[in-house]
């Protein structure tokens, strides 16, 4: 992403920005008498990065005009810390030592880009104290914690996401280094459920199984959020083992794919003409490489199935093709399998909470 700072602006005391400073998109506004002034520099943001600047400059705004002090906590934790989410557009989640009601945030417009509203939620769950963290000005609970939030209350497309993003920030996980990276990710994941314990000893009405079925399922290996959500519909279905960055070895070449059952010889990967460069040289030798080892993993045996964000817009339509493709090696799906599938809601995946790739 590109290198930005973002300062708030009240109008009342800073002065309303001109007309020009709104057009050019270096200053946004937020909310009444309340705008945010982007200093940054690099390329063009993408599509993306402006959805995320957004969110983020949404959690300044909302501490700058609280008088509680709020502590971030679920996706805005995330959020705060630039770790990728499902939503790209997600409500600004709050807790405060007094009540506050659900008011919504109105849509931002940034260049000829526009984030639809949101709102602003205030939970009843406080946020461990000894776990609150300071992240670029703002509270916010730690990222276990926040995970462990999500699993229980979020939806469980959501919640798998940002447990996968979690495990690999905490991880830090590095592909090369698998082992020690995995071994991190399993530590990070023993304190989840240490957390959802501690949850579940507080109050009675936790979904128990369901979080913890999300935890243990979750991946470091997932590069993106993507990724996390092909792996939560193929987990949703299969009894297989289901391994993510899966090493092999053909003719000396090493190749990792994105996500493989190896025990039937199946790799799924997510847009892979997507990866191949930003520019004409780059595309070019990438394509070569690309080329080579497609053919030498089909050559070894290895059948290569590949999803695209188009893919996503039907998900009962995704999962019913992997139940197809799986259907001559397993006569039905396991219980737990099934236990992490639920078609997720608009308030999920909605055109309010991410931008849509539609067919043509």
């Amino acid at each position: 992403m590109n290198a930005q700072s973002l300062t708030v602006i009240r109008s009342s005391t800073d002065g309303r920005p001109s007309v020009g400073d709104l057009s050019s998109g270096n200053v946004l506004r937020i909310q009444r008498g309340r705008y945010v002034m982007i200093d940054r520099s690099g390329p063009p943001m993408t599509y993306w990065e402006i959805w995320a600047l957004v969110a983020r400059a949404r959690l300044l705004v909302v501490s700058d005009s609280s008088s509680c002090s709020p502590v971030f906590v679920g996706a805005s934790s995330f959020v705060a810390r630039s770790i990728p989410l499902w939503e790209a557009n997600p409500d600004v989640v709050i807790w405060c030592a007094s009540r506050h009601g659900r008011r919504s945030m109105p849509a931002v417009t940034m260049q000829t880009v526009t984030i639809p509203s949101t709102f602003v939620c205030s939970t009843v769950k406080k946020p461990c104290e000894c776990n609150i963290e300071i992240v670029d000005r703002l509270r916010c609970e730690s990222v276990v914690e926040a995970a462990v939030r999500m699993a229980c209350y979020s939806e469980r497309l959501s919640g798998f996401v940002a447990i996968c993003m979690a495990l690999r920030h905490e991880s830090r996980f590095v592909l090369l280094s698998q082992e020690e990276s995995r071994q991190r990710a399993e530590r990070v994941r023993g304190k989840m459920l240490e957390c959802l314990d501690l949850y579940r000893n507080q109050k009675e009405c936790v979904p128990y199984r369901r979080a913890q079925g999300l935890i243990v399922a979750a991946d470091p290996g997932c590069d993106n959020p993507a990724e996390a959500a092909l792996l939560w519909v193929l987990k949703s279905v299969t009894v297989f083992e289901v391994v993510t960055q899966f090493e092999i070895i053909i003719n000396g070449r090493r190749y990792f794919a994105d996500i493989a059952i190896p025990g039937l010889m199946i790799i799924f990967e997510f847009d892979g003409i997507g990866k191949l460069g930003k520019d004409d040289a780059e595309f070019a030798r990438a394509k070569r490489d690309w080329i080579q080892r497609e053919n030498d993993l089909r050559s070894a045996g290895w059948r290569i199935h590949r999803v695209s964000w188009r893919d996503y817009e039907d998900f009962n339509a995704l999962r019913a093709w992997a139940i197809q493709l799986l259907r001559p090696h397993q006569v039905a799906i396991p219980e737990h399998a099934e236990a992490l599938w639920a078609l997720p809601s608009a308030a999920c995946d909605g055109p309010s909470r991410r931008f849509h790739v539609h067919a043509r």
